[in-house]
């Protein structure tokens, strides 16, 4: 082979060599092309699963402003398809606002010319469902640059549960924050409401003392009946302040709401007060077959009567009132409370065409001494509101107010009913009646003028009376002395109060009857000492007719010991 030939095949062997590279590099093309493909086909899936996993909305808009990417989450969120949202504007979906405009502007004067910082907060905005409901969203934002220009990516996060809770969290700390202040001045206005008990008992039960002495037919009888008569009304607002102590309602009876607004319409008090208004019509609408509850006859009187009469003084020019009852069976909350016990209510409304009641003061009006009377122009301590938020919930019950200013006012009150009958009323029992025969009774009080006033109505009534000024001093003294009767004070300072007294009076002479008797509405400690064996519960001020009844109850029982007494 010559020199030629050689060189030509060498030639082809070269030629033949790049050939083969050729095709190797052109494989291994094929295999990086088709490993990026798949990694790219990989990272495709990854992010077409997280937007269709993600809880909030994702969307993408092109550089002319329409949706041009819209996930599951946005599907459901706002209701359109994704057909349907394709091609539309981020304003459609969301409500006006001037702000979110120019919100919008600065992402395409950042969309076009990468600048401004329009981009750096995540508002909150009011956007719209398919079906028109407008709800509360988290809208972000935020521009990425593609082949045809700038794109804004946005996130939309549904926020109406959060508001939701948020709004439900404060109300919570609206109510801890009322309950805590109502309790302060509770506890407050019961340490108040039994010195000012203490006092009134002296006034009342000595002017009845008076009476009795000179007789109803005597010069003096209308002075001493004045000064009685003011004294209970002191004690209405004593009872008032015990009311709002939570320590006001605890005698139960049967109750017919009816009656009740049939004595209140009758009363002096609501006489005086139409007099005074002669131009408001008062009106009345009441369920005939109306059913029972169960509470105090007294209070719930009070409430309506305080009711009424901020609904009278709400009306200055004249207009309309309205009093309502009704049977209802509730089953969802009512304004204001998050849940209710379902159940037979008894409803009560009173309804007024005065000035109304101002949003911003709708969430005080319960409060203690708030009042937006004048001083010396009208009437009013600041309790009207106060005792009857108290009353209503002494009772279990619920209450709901609606007003416009202009327009009037309704206060709405649920009792739940009972199934049980009203008690027939107690004859009228004479001054007789209440007379002893000359039996024994220790008075147990820690104020002086207590005691000599109790003893004093039980002499009139022809009883043998002692007296003690605290529960040690009644205890030492029944270990060497015999009783009929112990007239046992319940809150008594310093020393130990009524019922420790009845304790250790027990564990001296088992069978010793008890009447106990306290400046407070009947109390757990009370109730307690009735379980030990007490008799009757007497409230003061001391009355001689109430003193009486309940002595000659007691001492009419028959006693035993109790083994099992808890001393």
């Amino acid at each position: 082979m010559n020199q030629q030939d050689r060189t030509k095949k060498q030639l082809f062997e070269e030629i033949a060599a790049l050939e083969m590279r050729v095709r190797e590099l052109e494989n291994a093309d094929t295999v990086r092309r088709q490993q990026v493909e798949e990694t790219l086909t990989k990272s495709q899936s990854l992010i077409q699963a997280i937007t269709d996993s993600a809880q909030d909305a994702i969307l993408m808009m092109d550089p002319e402003g329409c949706i041009s990417f819209w996930n599951p989450a946005a599907e459901h969120i706002f209701g359109y398809t994704v057909p349907e949202a394709m091609g539309r504007n981020l304003h459609q979906f969301l409500a006006p606002s001037r702000f979110l405009e120019a919100y919008l502007m600065g992402v395409a004067r950042f969309k076009y010319t990468g600048q401004g910082d329009a981009l750096d907060k995540t508002l909150e905005l009011q956007a719209c469902r398919k079906n028109g409901e407008e709800f509360p969203i988290e809208l972000s934002l935020s521009a990425i640059r593609l082949q045809d220009g700038w794109h804004a990516v946005g996130i939309i996060r549904d926020i109406a549960e959060r508001k939701q809770a948020e709004a439900e969290r404060r109300t919570l700390e609206e109510r801890l924050h009322r309950s805590e202040k109502m309790e302060a001045l509770g506890t407050m206005a019961g340490g108040v409401a039994h010195d000012l008990n203490n006092v009134l008992g002296i006034v009342v039960g000595y002017a009845q003392m008076l009476l009795l002495g000179h007789g109803k037919n005597s010069d003096i009888a209308p002075l001493i009946n004045n000064i009685m008569h003011g004294g209970q009304r002191a004690a209405a607002i004593v009872d008032d302040l015990l009311t709002l102590a939570r320590r006001g309602v605890q005698m139960r009876q049967v109750l017919s709401l009816n009656k009740i607004i049939g004595e209140t319409q009758q009363s002096p008090q609501l006489g005086k007060l139409h007099t005074a208004h002669p131009d408001i019509k008062i009106s009345l609408n009441l369920e005939p077959n109306l059913l029972n509850i169960a509470g105090s006859a007294i209070h719930l009187s009070k409430a309506l009567f305080n009711l009424v009469s901020n609904a009278i003084e709400a009306m200055a020019e004249g207009g309309s009132l309205t009093i309502r009852t009704a049977n209802i069976y509730l089953d969802k909350p009512v304004g204001g409370y998050d849940e209710v016990r379902s159940g037979d209510y008894v409803v009560l409304s009173v309804s007024d065409t005065g000035e109304g009641i101002p949003e911003k003061d709708q969430k005080h009006i319960f409060e203690p001494f708030y009042t937006k009377k004048i001083m010396g122009r009208k009437s009013g301590t600041g309790l009207g509101l106060a005792v009857v938020w108290g009353t209503v919930k002494d009772h279990n019950g619920y209450i709901d107010v609606q007003s416009k200013p202009g327009i009037g006012s309704t206060f709405t009150l649920y009792f739940p009913i009972t199934r049980e009958e009203i008690a027939p009323e107690d004859a009228t029992v004479e001054m007789e009646a209440y007379m002893g025969n000359g039996k024994s009774i220790l008075v147990v009080d820690d104020v002086k003028e207590q005691r000599e006033l109790a003893a004093g109505m039980l002499e009139t009534l022809n009883y043998n009376v002692f007296s003690v000024a605290s529960g040690e001093e009644a205890v030492v003294w029944i270990k060497d002395h015999h009783v009929d009767l112990v007239v046992l004070d319940m809150i008594m300072d310093p020393g130990i109060d009524g019922l420790d007294t009845y304790r250790e009076i027990l564990t001296v002479k088992p069978d010793q009857r008890a009447v106990i008797v306290s400046g407070f509405s009947e109390s757990d400690r009370v109730r307690n000492a009735q379980s030990l064996g007490a008799g009757p519960y007497v409230k003061k001020p001391y009355v001689i007719e109430k003193l009486g009844g309940a002595v000659k109850e007691a001492l009419s029982q028959q006693t035993s010991y109790l083994p099992d007494r808890p001393y």
